[in-house]
């Protein structure tokens, strides 16, 4: 024996008991992460890293607290530049961890070093606990190797280590046994913890009439319900891959109809049927459709949903058409739904009367008839009653343009209500002046009723209501006070260019032009339009005296609707300080040098108030503690002042009131007129002149009686 081969067979006795306990031990998380980092599934120049598949092959029906049986097998390749765990440094690749750790490092792979590792793989791969060899648990327990794992290694070539693009693996192969619980459902759990065997997929078969169920990683497992593979590869966690298996269940099978089918269907109209078949996520279930009479098939389709018309397929009225669905899933449990509804070729019988504010009209049988007339603002009452020969309820339907979507409906007997208004187009207040005054057509509602059977056969009827000309026009007066619009309630003063507008008023049908107006003030007519005067034309009220004043505007348009739009208002005195004298004396015992105190009152007709006081040439006496001025309830404001001068001769001269009124921003002085003997100045003089020739008069005619 060499020296060379003595070195290999004590590193190989020294280092495989080593290896073999390492090979027990579980890779952990961080190895996971490790293989996954590493690229398993391809090099540097895009070559798949690792191959292969496994097998887990159950061979006999479970049941529970029973024996289970089960086959396995495994075939994996590998590039040669991926290193093993199975020996240190895995970084290197596994051709030189070869060389160097079982060989001699001379950079080249011998037949005894292949050998060494491919014993080194048998010893690995021959496990006993199917969980630790990376197979499975069956109902949290490990399934046992019958006899022992039969491994076949396929070891790299024998050549330098330097070389790349060879491939190395292995096969194994054995009898598994397990034992199930007393459960219904059975588990199985497959490890995920970073094995290089777990980087193939792994199909499961199970027993006839077994099927998977669920998973929680649902998603890495494809395939059919009682075969599928899964890749534990794509797993995003190091955890276990609980699969949860049973029995095999028929599919749960839903069906609808549209229209919504209770015992009839339509002859004429087309109706669908749609199904639904649920069973386990692996599965898509097949749904036949098979349309009969009497038994016989007529028609059969395979989809999720179907379309048949009745009269297409030779069907009569009265006819029972039996509409049956089956679906069937992978083990070929079937579940069925089937109606059988009976052919209705007949549409619905009705009648009905029409009533505008509880004026009956004609009895209607199915069809249409000349527009209804209603003046605007009428109670439409519409009693219909229906019937169908299957005497099954008939749904009445009443949709109108009244507003969107507006709709009534009933059973058999309704009474349909509405009320007739002029809709949109009509002129209103949201349209311009020149629009709103404009000629409009009447409105028309139109109107559909739809009598529906069981079966969905029906009947439309259709109608036109036209409405009348039944509303007076909308009146829309305005006041303007010296050019400015005001309020009803603002204060409105006499003399005032008052002025009343109507130009923004108008009808719901007539041109402005068309429409009559008149304006009454405390019941008297003012005002009565001509067919020259235009709308835009104001009426004047500046005639209007102080006072409460009711007006009346009139508007009558040509179908003879008439409206009467109140207003009242308050005519208050004249704005500013009108100021006047009264009246102006001396004392009876006044006398020339002596000292006269001249009394004046002074009156103010304007609202606005105003001080005053009298002076005599540049001597003024004080002015009114409180101002005055006229009001509606009291009329004229009025103050009496009293002022104190020496007379120095028979007539005063330069002797005046001054007044001031700050509101109205006016001021102004009036001469004051008064002498000894004739104290009535400006306001009595003319008076007294009348007095004095009455008595003479008076005298005179006495005489002539004697």
């Amino acid at each position: 024996m060499t020296s060379e081969k003595r070195k290999s067979e004590f590193l190989a006795t020294l280092l495989i008991p080593t290896l073999l306990l390492l090979s027990q031990i579980t890779t952990s998380h961080d190895s996971l992460k490790e293989y996954e980092s590493d690229s398993v599934f391809s090099d540097s120049n895009g070559n798949q890293t690792i191959q292969g598949h496994s097998f887990l092959n159950f061979t006999n029906p479970i049941s529970p607290s029973s024996q289970v049986n089960a086959t396995w097998f495994a075939q994996v390749s590998v590039l040669e530049s991926y290193g093993t765990d199975l020996l240190e440094n895995r970084s290197i690749g596994l051709l030189d961890q070869i060389d160097q750790i079982l060989g001699n490092s001379d950079g080249w792979l011998d037949e005894s070093e292949a050998n060494s590792f491919s014993e080194l793989v048998v010893s690995s791969r021959n496990w006993t606990d199917s969980f630790s060899g990376g197979c499975c648990a069956f109902d949290y327990s490990s399934m046992s190797v019958v006899g022992s794992i039969d491994v076949s290694v396929n070891p790299p070539e024998i050549g330098p280590t330097n070389r790349t693009g060879g491939e190395w693996g292995w096969t194994e192969s054995g009898n598994l046994i397990g034992t199930s619980d007393g459960r219904t459902l059975r588990l199985i759990d497959l490890p995920r913890v970073g094995a290089l065997i777990e980087e193939v997929p792994l199909r499961v078969s199970l027993p006839e009439d077994w099927e998977f169920k669920y998973s929680p990683m649902s998603e890495i497992i494809t395939g059919s319900p009682g075969a599928f593979f899964v890749d534990r590869s794509q797993a995003p966690v190091a955890y276990d891959i609980r699969i949860t298996i049973d029995r095999n269940m028929p599919p749960i099978l839903s069906a609808t109809s549209f229209p919504q089918i209770s015992s009839t269907i339509s002859l004429a109209k087309s109706s669908s049927f749609s199904a639904t078949c649920t069973d386990n996520p692996l599965e898509n279930p097949r749904i036949e459709w098979t349309i009969s009479r009497s038994g016989t098939t007529i028609s059969s389709f395979e989809n999720d949903w179907i379309s048949v018309k009745p009269s297409d397929l030779n069907f009569t009225h009265g006819d029972v058409m039996s509409v049956n669905a089956t679906c069937i899933d992978f083990h070929g449990a079937v579940s069925h739904w089937n109606d059988n509804p009976t052919v209705d070729g007949i549409p619905p019988d009705w009648s009905g009367k029409f009533s505008v504010d509880g004026i009956e009209g004609e009895v209607i049988e199915n069809g249409s008839q000349t527009p209804i007339l209603a003046p605007a603002g009428s109670l439409i009452r519409f009693e219909v009653n229906a019937s169908d020969d299957s005497s099954l309820p008939v749904l009445l339907e009443l949709y109108t343009n009244v507003s969107e979507g507006w709709r009534q409906t009933g059973l058999n007997q309704q009474t349909f209500e509405f009320t007739a208004n002029q809709g949109k187009g009509i002129n209103g207040a949201d349209m311009g002046i020149d629009q709103r005054h404009l000629q409009k057509a009447p409105s028309e509602i139109l109107m559909a009723l739809v009598a529906t059977d069981d079966a969905g056969n029906s009947v439309l009827s259709e109608w036109t209501l036209r409405v009348l000309d039944a509303n007076p026009p909308t009146v829309i007066p305005r006041l303007f006070s010296n050019g400015i619009e005001i309020e009803y309630d603002d204060k409105i003063h006499e003399k005032d260019e008052l002025e009343l507008n109507l130009s923004h008023s108008y009808d719901d049908l007539d041109s402005i032009g068309d429409v009559s107006w008149s304006v009454l003030v405390d019941g008297e007519e003012i005002f009565q339009s001509s067919p020259d005067w235009s709308v835009f034309e104001p009426i004047s009220l500046s005639f209007l005296a102080k006072g409460a004043h009711n007006i009346t505007v009139k508007a009558t348009d040509s179908k003879g609707n008439t409206r009467e739009e109140p207003i009242s208002i308050t005519i208050e005195p004249r704005s500013g300080a009108h100021i006047r004298v009264a009246e102006a004396t001396l004392p009876d015992d006044a006398r020339v040098g002596s000292s006269v105190m001249l009394t004046v009152l002074v009156k103010n007709d304007g609202s606005d108030p105003a001080f005053a006081r009298v002076c005599l040439s540049d001597i003024c006496g004080r002015w009114t503690e409180e101002p005055f001025a006229a009001t509606l309830e009291s009329g004229p404001g009025q103050a009496t002042i009293e002022f104190h001068f020496e007379m120095q001769n028979k007539t005063v001269e330069n002797l005046y009131l001054s007044w001031d009124s700050a509101s109205a921003g006016t001021y102004g002085d009036i001469p004051i007129e008064v002498s000894v003997n004739n104290q009535a100045g400006i306001a009595t003089s003319p008076f007294l002149a009348v007095l004095f020739g009455i008595s003479l008069l008076l005298v005179a005619w006495y005489r002539n009686s004697e």
